[in-house]
Protein backbone atom coordinates (compact mmCIF):
# COMPACT_ATOMS: atom_id res chain seq x y z
CA UNK A 1 0.00 0.00 0.00
CA UNK A 2 2.60 2.35 0.94
CA UNK A 3 4.44 1.21 -2.28
CA UNK A 4 1.13 2.41 -4.59
CA UNK A 5 0.75 5.76 -2.39
CA UNK A 6 4.19 7.15 -3.48
CA UNK A 7 4.00 5.72 -6.97
CA UNK A 8 1.08 7.58 -7.02
CA UNK A 9 2.94 10.83 -5.25
CA UNK A 10 5.88 10.31 -7.71
CA UNK A 11 3.40 10.65 -10.59
CA UNK A 12 1.66 13.28 -9.46
CA UNK A 13 4.92 15.24 -9.34
CA UNK A 14 5.88 14.34 -12.58
CA UNK A 15 2.57 15.31 -14.17
CA UNK A 16 2.71 18.96 -11.80
CA UNK A 17 6.40 19.05 -13.60
CA UNK A 18 5.38 19.07 -16.87
CA UNK A 19 2.47 21.23 -16.63
CA UNK A 20 4.66 23.71 -14.65
CA UNK A 21 7.51 23.32 -17.61
CA UNK A 22 5.05 23.24 -20.15
CA UNK A 23 3.52 26.71 -19.10
CA UNK A 24 7.20 28.33 -18.76
CA UNK A 25 8.38 27.06 -22.46
CA UNK A 26 4.68 28.14 -23.76
CA UNK A 27 5.74 30.59 -26.71
CA UNK A 28 4.24 34.04 -26.53
CA UNK A 29 1.13 35.48 -28.10
CA UNK A 30 1.97 37.22 -30.95
CA UNK A 31 0.37 40.69 -31.69
CA UNK A 32 0.83 43.18 -34.65
CA UNK A 33 0.52 46.39 -33.64
CA UNK A 34 0.23 48.92 -36.95
CA UNK A 35 0.73 52.65 -36.65
CA UNK A 36 0.98 55.37 -39.04
CA UNK A 37 3.11 57.63 -37.78
CA UNK A 38 6.95 57.36 -39.26
CA UNK A 39 9.77 55.59 -36.43
CA UNK A 40 10.74 58.80 -35.67
CA UNK A 41 7.28 60.12 -34.58
CA UNK A 42 5.76 60.69 -31.07
CA UNK A 43 3.25 58.20 -31.77
CA UNK A 44 5.91 55.65 -32.22
CA UNK A 45 7.38 56.12 -28.85
CA UNK A 46 3.74 55.86 -27.32
CA UNK A 47 3.67 52.87 -29.50
CA UNK A 48 7.26 51.61 -28.24
CA UNK A 49 5.93 52.49 -24.29
CA UNK A 50 2.44 50.69 -24.70
CA UNK A 51 4.38 47.67 -25.43
CA UNK A 52 6.85 47.61 -22.70
CA UNK A 53 3.96 47.66 -20.09
CA UNK A 54 2.76 45.11 -21.51
CA UNK A 55 5.48 43.27 -21.54
CA UNK A 56 6.44 43.50 -17.96
CA UNK A 57 2.72 43.20 -16.47
CA UNK A 58 2.33 39.96 -18.27
CA UNK A 59 5.74 38.31 -17.87
CA UNK A 60 6.35 38.37 -21.71
CA UNK A 61 3.12 36.53 -22.62
CA UNK A 62 2.55 38.70 -25.24
CA UNK A 63 5.54 39.93 -28.11
CA UNK A 64 3.70 42.31 -29.29
CA UNK A 65 5.84 43.74 -33.16
CA UNK A 66 5.23 47.40 -33.70
CA UNK A 67 4.77 48.56 -37.80
CA UNK A 68 4.92 52.19 -38.22
CA UNK A 69 3.78 54.06 -41.60
CA UNK A 70 0.61 51.82 -41.72
CA UNK A 71 3.22 49.53 -42.99
CA UNK A 72 0.77 46.19 -43.27
CA UNK A 73 -1.81 48.21 -45.16
CA UNK A 74 1.06 49.32 -47.90
CA UNK A 75 0.62 52.79 -46.04
CA UNK A 76 -2.99 53.38 -46.95
CA UNK A 77 -4.59 54.55 -43.28
CA UNK A 78 -7.98 53.84 -44.39
CA UNK A 79 -7.33 50.25 -44.97
CA UNK A 80 -4.97 49.81 -41.85
CA UNK A 81 -7.77 50.92 -40.14
CA UNK A 82 -10.31 47.75 -42.24
CA UNK A 83 -7.28 46.02 -40.88
CA UNK A 84 -7.73 46.30 -36.99
CA UNK A 85 -11.84 46.20 -37.60
CA UNK A 86 -11.74 42.72 -39.31
CA UNK A 87 -8.73 41.74 -36.37
CA UNK A 88 -6.23 40.85 -39.12
CA UNK A 89 -3.79 43.35 -37.03
CA UNK A 90 -4.48 43.40 -32.97
CA UNK A 91 -3.43 46.91 -32.09
CA UNK A 92 -3.68 50.02 -33.67
CA UNK A 93 -2.80 53.69 -33.51
CA UNK A 94 -4.78 56.76 -36.51
CA UNK A 95 -5.62 60.01 -36.24
CA UNK A 96 -9.00 61.56 -36.22
CA UNK A 97 -8.95 62.88 -39.37
CA UNK A 98 -8.73 59.53 -40.78
CA UNK A 99 -10.89 57.74 -38.16
CA UNK A 100 -13.47 60.28 -39.23
CA UNK A 101 -14.20 58.48 -42.65
CA UNK A 102 -15.16 55.33 -40.35
CA UNK A 103 -16.70 57.00 -37.18
CA UNK A 104 -17.90 60.29 -38.24
CA UNK A 105 -17.93 61.54 -34.38
CA UNK A 106 -14.61 61.16 -34.03
CA UNK A 107 -14.03 64.61 -36.15
CA UNK A 108 -15.14 66.41 -33.62
CA UNK A 109 -12.38 67.81 -31.71
CA UNK A 110 -10.66 68.99 -35.04
CA UNK A 111 -13.58 71.78 -35.83
CA UNK A 112 -12.20 75.00 -36.23
CA UNK A 113 -11.11 76.86 -33.10
CA UNK A 114 -13.40 74.30 -30.97
CA UNK A 115 -10.20 73.55 -28.54
CA UNK A 116 -7.84 76.80 -29.07
CA UNK A 117 -5.77 75.74 -25.73
CA UNK A 118 -3.75 73.14 -24.48
CA UNK A 119 -6.12 73.95 -21.26
CA UNK A 120 -9.22 73.72 -23.52
CA UNK A 121 -7.94 70.52 -25.13
CA UNK A 122 -7.26 68.57 -21.34
CA UNK A 123 -10.29 69.90 -19.65
CA UNK A 124 -12.65 67.90 -22.76
CA UNK A 125 -10.86 65.19 -23.86
CA UNK A 126 -10.37 64.00 -20.32
CA UNK A 127 -14.12 64.41 -19.80
CA UNK A 128 -17.36 62.87 -21.26
CA UNK A 129 -16.40 64.25 -24.88
CA UNK A 130 -13.35 62.13 -24.75
CA UNK A 131 -15.47 59.04 -23.62
CA UNK A 132 -17.89 60.02 -26.30
CA UNK A 133 -15.32 59.83 -28.98
CA UNK A 134 -14.12 56.26 -27.61
CA UNK A 135 -17.74 54.86 -27.89
CA UNK A 136 -17.89 56.33 -31.49
CA UNK A 137 -15.06 53.87 -32.69
CA UNK A 138 -16.18 51.06 -30.68
CA UNK A 139 -19.38 51.61 -32.74
CA UNK A 140 -17.13 51.34 -35.62
CA UNK A 141 -16.38 47.72 -34.12
CA UNK A 142 -13.31 48.23 -32.55
CA UNK A 143 -12.16 48.42 -28.78
CA UNK A 144 -10.92 52.33 -28.05
CA UNK A 145 -8.47 52.11 -24.86
CA UNK A 146 -7.16 55.94 -24.70
CA UNK A 147 -6.97 59.00 -26.90
CA UNK A 148 -3.15 60.39 -27.42
CA UNK A 149 -2.11 63.53 -29.67
CA UNK A 150 -1.45 64.52 -33.07
CA UNK A 151 -1.43 68.05 -31.78
CA UNK A 152 -2.54 71.27 -33.73
CA UNK A 153 -2.37 71.77 -37.49
CA UNK A 154 -0.50 75.22 -38.30
CA UNK A 155 -0.78 76.81 -42.02
CA UNK A 156 2.23 77.32 -44.09
CA UNK A 157 1.85 78.60 -47.69
CA UNK A 158 3.86 81.09 -50.25
CA UNK A 159 2.18 84.41 -50.85
CA UNK A 160 1.45 86.71 -47.72
CA UNK A 161 1.08 86.00 -43.94
CA UNK A 162 -2.09 84.71 -42.76
CA UNK A 163 -3.88 86.81 -39.90
CA UNK A 164 -7.76 87.32 -40.82
CA UNK A 165 -10.12 85.10 -43.89
CA UNK A 166 -8.84 87.86 -46.63
CA UNK A 167 -5.12 86.84 -46.07
CA UNK A 168 -6.73 83.08 -47.14
CA UNK A 169 -8.29 84.44 -50.91
CA UNK A 170 -7.98 82.55 -53.73
CA UNK A 171 -4.80 80.73 -51.53
CA UNK A 172 -4.37 77.30 -53.70
CA UNK A 173 -4.02 75.24 -50.62
CA UNK A 174 -3.79 71.14 -50.00
CA UNK A 175 -5.92 69.68 -46.98
CA UNK A 176 -6.47 66.28 -45.63
CA UNK A 177 -9.12 64.14 -46.93
CA UNK A 178 -12.14 65.59 -44.55
CA UNK A 179 -14.68 67.12 -45.97
CA UNK A 180 -14.84 69.29 -42.59
CA UNK A 181 -11.59 70.73 -43.70
CA UNK A 182 -12.56 71.19 -47.37
CA UNK A 183 -15.70 73.02 -46.66
CA UNK A 184 -14.29 75.61 -43.48
CA UNK A 185 -11.33 76.64 -46.09
CA UNK A 186 -13.60 77.37 -48.02
CA UNK A 187 -15.73 79.72 -46.30
CA UNK A 188 -12.34 81.19 -45.32
CA UNK A 189 -11.87 82.19 -49.00
CA UNK A 190 -9.06 79.45 -49.73
CA UNK A 191 -9.15 76.99 -52.69
CA UNK A 192 -8.62 73.68 -50.75
CA UNK A 193 -7.71 70.48 -52.71
CA UNK A 194 -6.75 66.65 -51.63
CA UNK A 195 -3.41 65.37 -52.91
CA UNK A 196 -1.44 62.70 -51.37
CA UNK A 197 1.21 63.91 -48.63
CA UNK A 198 3.49 62.26 -50.58
CA UNK A 199 3.32 64.91 -53.35
CA UNK A 200 3.03 68.26 -51.52
CA UNK A 201 6.54 68.90 -51.26
CA UNK A 202 7.13 69.28 -54.85
CA UNK A 203 3.82 71.01 -55.35
CA UNK A 204 4.72 73.73 -53.07
CA UNK A 205 8.35 73.89 -54.58
CA UNK A 206 6.82 74.19 -58.43
CA UNK A 207 3.51 76.36 -57.49
CA UNK A 208 1.06 74.19 -58.38
CA UNK A 209 -0.21 74.64 -54.67
CA UNK A 210 -0.04 77.68 -52.84
CA UNK A 211 -0.30 76.67 -48.98
CA UNK A 212 -1.22 73.48 -47.03
CA UNK A 213 -1.44 72.67 -43.08
CA UNK A 214 0.19 70.30 -40.67
CA UNK A 215 1.27 69.97 -37.49
CA UNK A 216 4.63 71.27 -37.17
CA UNK A 217 6.27 67.99 -36.15
CA UNK A 218 5.49 66.84 -39.91
CA UNK A 219 5.90 69.57 -41.11
CA UNK A 220 9.37 69.63 -40.12
CA UNK A 221 9.79 65.71 -40.76
CA UNK A 222 8.25 66.08 -44.55
CA UNK A 223 10.57 69.04 -44.81
CA UNK A 224 7.62 71.48 -46.04
CA UNK A 225 9.06 74.35 -43.97
CA UNK A 226 12.03 74.17 -46.69
CA UNK A 227 9.66 75.30 -49.82
CA UNK A 228 7.47 77.35 -47.71
CA UNK A 229 7.50 81.77 -46.96
CA UNK A 230 5.05 82.44 -44.13
CA UNK A 231 3.96 80.25 -41.35
CA UNK A 232 1.17 81.48 -39.07
CA UNK A 233 0.96 79.26 -35.49
CA UNK A 234 -2.78 79.57 -35.52
CA UNK A 235 -3.93 76.85 -33.85
CA UNK A 236 -6.98 76.23 -35.73
CA UNK A 237 -7.41 72.53 -35.55
CA UNK A 238 -6.34 70.29 -32.72
CA UNK A 239 -5.76 66.70 -33.94
CA UNK A 240 -6.11 63.58 -31.54
CA UNK A 241 -4.91 60.12 -32.23
CA UNK A 242 -6.75 56.80 -31.06
CA UNK A 243 -5.39 53.88 -29.63
CA UNK A 244 -7.34 50.95 -30.42
CA UNK A 245 -7.86 46.80 -30.22
CA UNK A 246 -9.43 44.62 -32.13
CA UNK A 247 -12.47 43.31 -30.64
CA UNK A 248 -11.26 39.77 -31.43
CA UNK A 249 -8.37 40.55 -29.53
CA UNK A 250 -10.55 41.85 -26.82
CA UNK A 251 -12.55 39.33 -26.45
CA UNK A 252 -9.54 36.64 -26.29
CA UNK A 253 -8.05 38.72 -23.15
CA UNK A 254 -9.36 37.81 -19.59
CA UNK A 255 -9.76 40.11 -16.81
CA UNK A 256 -7.13 40.85 -15.78
CA UNK A 257 -5.33 41.42 -19.25
CA UNK A 258 -7.46 43.62 -19.82
CA UNK A 259 -7.14 45.74 -17.12
CA UNK A 260 -3.14 45.66 -17.99
CA UNK A 261 -4.14 46.46 -21.62
CA UNK A 262 -6.11 49.53 -20.49
CA UNK A 263 -3.68 50.92 -17.75
CA UNK A 264 -1.24 50.24 -20.38
CA UNK A 265 -2.74 52.24 -22.86
CA UNK A 266 -3.63 55.18 -20.32
CA UNK A 267 -0.12 55.58 -19.66
CA UNK A 268 0.84 55.41 -22.93
CA UNK A 269 -0.62 58.04 -24.18
CA UNK A 270 -0.33 60.24 -21.11
CA UNK A 271 3.13 59.98 -21.83
CA UNK A 272 3.18 60.49 -25.96
CA UNK A 273 0.92 63.78 -25.27
CA UNK A 274 3.71 64.93 -22.86
CA UNK A 275 6.41 64.32 -24.93
CA UNK A 276 4.42 65.65 -28.36
CA UNK A 277 4.10 68.91 -26.42
CA UNK A 278 7.55 69.13 -24.93
CA UNK A 279 8.76 68.25 -28.64
CA UNK A 280 6.22 71.26 -30.05
CA UNK A 281 7.91 73.55 -27.91
CA UNK A 282 11.18 72.54 -29.66
CA UNK A 283 10.24 73.00 -33.05
CA UNK A 284 8.49 76.13 -32.27
CA UNK A 285 12.04 77.22 -31.27
CA UNK A 286 13.74 76.42 -34.17
CA UNK A 287 11.08 77.67 -37.03
CA UNK A 288 14.69 80.77 -37.24
CA UNK A 289 15.95 78.29 -38.79
CA UNK A 290 14.17 78.39 -42.05
CA UNK A 291 14.02 81.89 -44.21
CA UNK A 292 10.52 82.49 -43.26
CA UNK A 293 8.25 85.26 -41.72
CA UNK A 294 6.72 83.51 -38.69
CA UNK A 295 3.11 84.92 -37.18
CA UNK A 296 3.43 83.52 -33.87
CA UNK A 297 -0.29 83.81 -32.77
CA UNK A 298 -3.69 85.43 -33.51
CA UNK A 299 -4.75 87.45 -31.23
CA UNK A 300 -8.23 86.40 -29.57
CA UNK A 301 -9.85 89.37 -31.83
CA UNK A 302 -8.76 87.73 -35.27
CA UNK A 303 -9.40 84.35 -33.78
CA UNK A 304 -12.99 85.69 -33.34
CA UNK A 305 -12.75 87.00 -37.26
CA UNK A 306 -11.82 83.75 -38.51
CA UNK A 307 -14.99 81.69 -36.16
CA UNK A 308 -17.52 84.23 -38.06
CA UNK A 309 -15.95 83.21 -40.93
CA UNK A 310 -16.38 79.47 -40.35
CA UNK A 311 -19.55 79.45 -38.09
CA UNK A 312 -21.42 77.63 -41.24
CA UNK A 313 -19.45 74.26 -40.50
CA UNK A 314 -20.83 74.22 -37.06
CA UNK A 315 -24.86 74.87 -38.61
CA UNK A 316 -23.78 72.16 -41.45
CA UNK A 317 -22.59 69.78 -38.97
CA UNK A 318 -25.44 70.15 -35.91
CA UNK A 319 -27.52 67.60 -36.94
CA UNK A 320 -25.03 64.98 -36.61
CA UNK A 321 -22.46 66.46 -33.87
CA UNK A 322 -24.99 69.09 -32.09
CA UNK A 323 -25.17 66.93 -28.72
CA UNK A 324 -20.82 66.00 -29.08
CA UNK A 325 -20.41 70.02 -29.82
CA UNK A 326 -21.86 70.57 -26.41
CA UNK A 327 -19.72 68.56 -24.78
CA UNK A 328 -16.75 70.05 -25.95
CA UNK A 329 -18.01 73.47 -24.53
CA UNK A 330 -19.31 74.89 -27.77
CA UNK A 331 -22.68 76.93 -27.43
CA UNK A 332 -24.17 78.88 -30.41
Amino acid sequence: MKKMKKICFGALVVMMTVVLVGSACAAPIQLKFSQAGPRTSTWHQGAEKFVSIVNEKTGGKFAVTIFPSDELSGGNQAAGIELVQTGVTDIHLQDALVWSSVAKKSIVPCFPWLLPTYEDVDNYMKGSGGEALKQALNEAGVVCLAIGENGYRQVVNNKNPIRKPEDMKGLKMRVPGSNVHVNLLKYIGADPLTMNQSEVYTSLQQGTIDACENTLDLLFTQKTLEVTKYISLWNYSYDPIYLSVSQELWDSLNGEEKGIFQSAADEAMAYQIQITREKEKDLRARLSEFQMEVVEALTPEEVDVFKNAVQKIYEDNQSDFGVLFKQFGYNP
